[in-house]
């Protein structure tokens, strides 16, 4: 991650993380000095925050290291028959964009994030066979290891899941039928559309109990959270594009 960063200057980094900056910035300042807000407040919320922006941007990121290695496992699937994958050139971009690096790409994270979050506590409460309530999701006063692995763990498969679709996406990289001469998009935007419909459906489920106003204030502030992180890590996946192109183009085995 720190090489990726030292790629641009300090003034190029900021340009292409500036919402995630800004709105970090303004969550320690509201944190800090004027009310409860991410689930912290006072002093102890400046370091918090930090650190809690710092570990999510780790863990989202440091798997893009993985690429080469996923990349390699799945094309075994995707090459067979008469299917191969291709390259179309012009559809090739691994530029940072801000609709895309900005609002599209952060959004598909932190849906999916949702999505697996309220998929994995509908599997607990059949287990469990209790009631799963609000009170599940949201951060408790004190350290706890169970949840914090499991965000982690979500985390993980996250960044799995969206870079590879991302950098299939980003490179142009291109499903080809040689029998109907058919060559069909992969990771396409609208295909990660309905994560994000249905993880943020999930997440507003389990506030039925509350209030509309405290509802709408507690997945706010989640999505709070996640933005920052998310927009880094989708910002790194650019930067790791345009580092590893022609060793991931043949790991894919890309015709």
């Amino acid at each position: 991650m720190v090489e990726l960063l030292r790629r641009k200057s300090i003034k190029e980094n900021i340009g292409e993380m500036g919402p995630a900056l800004a709105i970090l910035l303004a969550t320690l300042i509201i944190s800090t000095f004027i009310t409860e807000f991410t689930f912290t407040f006072g002093l102890n919320a400046a370091w918090k925050t930090l650190f809690r922006f710092l570990r999510l941007s780790f863990v989202l990121t440091v798997p893009l290291f993985l690429l080469p290695g996923i990349c390699a496992a799945i094309q075994g699937f995707l090459n067979r028959g008469n299917r191969q994958l291709v390259r179309v050139q012009e559809d090739r971009d691994t530029a940072v964009h801000p609709l895309k690096n900005w609002v599209i790409r952060p959004f598909q994270g932190i849906g999916l994030g949702m999505l697996l979050a309220t998929k994995l506590l509908t599997f607990l409460q059949l287990y469990s066979g209790t009631a799963v309530t609000v009170e599940t999701i949201l951060p408790p006063g004190q350290f706890n290891m169970g949840r914090f692995l499991t965000a982690t763990a979500i985390a993980i498969i996250v960044s799995l899941l969206l870079s590879f679709l991302w950098t299939l996406d980003d490179l142009g990289v291109r499903h080809y039928n040689r029998k109907t001469g058919e060559v069909r998009m992969i990771g396409k935007y609208v295909g990660l559309l309905l994560p994000i419909f249905f993880g943020f459906y999930g997440i507003v489920s389990l506030f039925d109990d509350y209030d509309r106003l405290p509802a709408v204030l507690y997945i706010t502030q989640m999505v709070v959270v996640l933005y920052p992180p998310v927009v880094v890590f989708s910002v790194m996946h650019n930067r790791y594009l345009q580092s590893r192109e022609d060793k991931l183009l043949e790991k894919l085995k890309v015709a």
